[in-house]
């Protein structure tokens, strides 16, 4: 399953520090022209991870997610397998983020 997020805020350390405390997990700092600057990573890209990111192409600078151009910031849960308990979690412990999409790929 692949989990898209958002979120109205436009503090990337604050919902970054939402996520960590809703997981127990610390997101790794990255920066990225591809990904729009600076951006946060949780698990291996072979395997379950979370990409946090600015809805920014760097580019253009229009939104990465055009269907969602309303939510500054963006959560993507990549390749998981507890889509449902993840979305449990994200609404008890973070509940600011927004299920935007989810997709069986």
């Amino acid at each position: 399953m692949y989990d898209l997020y958002g979120i109205l805020s436009v503090d990337l350390e604050e919902a970054k520090a939402s996520l960590e405390a809703a997981f127990d997990i610390d997101f790794q700092a990255r920066e990225s022209a591809y990904q729009g600057g600076e951006y946060f990573i949780f698990g291996k890209r072979t395997e379950e991870n979370f990409v946090l990111k600015r809805n920014v192409d760097p580019i253009d600078k229009e939104p990465v997610e055009m269907k969602f151009p309303e939510y500054p910031i963006l959560l993507y849960v990549n390749d998981t397998p507890r889509s449902l308990d993840l979305q449990k979690r994200i609404n008890q412990k973070a509940s600011k983020f927004i299920l935007l999409r989810s997709q069986n790929l």
